[in-house]
């Protein structure tokens, strides 16, 4: 695990002038807003952009800098980390304080819901990222998932690890396979999308749903190793990116991957204004993984849907998201 690590070398890196920092926090965002009309079961904001289009674009980031930061490492060691040190300490304060602070409003009374095997299976599933197996705390949210962004979490910790493999195996020397690669991840995410609707079998949507997500991380990992191709056509690419993006229908699902794809990177190098947005600290991580919670917190304490209930969440979000950064994650990330 300590040994250097064969990889693609990086002979012209990506240009450090980009505004992803700023891309994470407008897509984490952009989760919240559609999040909080689903949770609240209302249409009070109406968001344009759906959550799963900004959770793909989220993981096509993901795959560009994660490969980005593989290719940077000299050890396997120091790759994965990195990557444990990003992910585990927010997410497991989020699954303990979540478990401590819905007790509050649980129709259980204290002991019957810290001794609870419903407790324990939710600590357990959630704590090994398992959280599909058992989302919901015992007599909260009639037993409504508390956290349903966390599911992600277990996708992006498996493509973690196959970067290594893929890189290795494949990618060091045939860069083009990263393409093949996001076809059929897209063809078959595409074909369990239809296969639930047809037969109404629920797991071939969620499956479907983690092969759509690999699909986008690895545009990522494609934009990173054809950054100069793509950086010399994106302006091209971004009318057939717009209209993909938008369309529905399963073909265009099928190209989506690639077109969020484009539209993304030639975002992120063509808004320089947006460039030094980081420096308030990267808040989309945190924004992410408690904006959930928070907003089922104020529907157990029965805050109603309204501009000033939503505006107060919000900044409730911002808050906390701003006080994981500067307080946690920064700090775990420094050491």
């Amino acid at each position: 695990m300590g040994m250097e690590i064969r990889k693609p070398q990086i002979d012209r890196d990506i240009e450090t002038d980009n505004c992803f920092d700023f891309l994470r926090f407008f897509l984490a965002l952009s989760v919240f807003f559609s999040h909080y009309d689903v949770l609240h079961g209302s249409s009070l904001l109406n968001y344009p952009i759906p959550s799963p289009r900004s959770v793909g674009a989220f993981f096509v980031i993901s795959g560009l800098l994660i490969y980005r930061s593989y290719c940077r490492s000299n050890t396997l060691k120091r790759y994965f980390e990195k990557r444990a040190r990003r992910i585990f300490p927010a997410y497991l304060l989020i699954v303990l304080l979540s478990s401590i602070l819905f007790s509050v409003f649980s129709s259980l009374n204290v002991r019957e819901y810290y001794t609870s095997p419903e407790l324990f299976k939710y600590l357990l599933a959630n704590l090994s990222t398992m959280n599909f197996l058992h989302p919901s705390l015992p007599g909260v949210l009639d037993g409504e998932a508390v956290n349903p962004s966390l599911w992600t979490i277990k996708v992006e910790l498996f493509l973690y690890l196959m970067v290594p493999v893929l890189s290795f195996f494949f990618l060091e020397k045939h860069r083009w396979f990263s393409l093949v690669i996001v076809a059929l991840c897209s063809l078959t995410a595409v074909c369990l999308s239809r296969a639930a609707d047809v037969t109404g079998v629920a797991s071939y949507d969620l499956v479907g749903k983690w092969i759509s997500l690999a699909a986008y991380f690895m545009v990522g990992v494609s934009l990173f190793l054809y950054r100069e191709e793509v950086g010399r056509m994106k302006c091209f690419l971004l009318l057939p990116a717009l209209v993909f993006s938008v369309m529905d229908g399963y073909v265009a699902e099928a190209f989506r991957p690639f077109a969020i794809g484009a539209l993304v990177y030639f975002a992120a190098f063509t808004l320089p204004f947006l460039n030094k947005f980081g420096r308030i600290g990267d808040l989309s991580y945190g924004i992410y993984i408690f904006h959930a919670p928070i907003i089922n917190l104020t529907i157990c304490m029965g805050w109603g849907v309204n501009l000033g209930a939503f505006a107060t969440t919000l900044l409730l979000v911002l808050f906390v998201a701003f006080l994981s950064w500067h307080l946690l994650e920064k700090k775990i990330l420094s050491r």
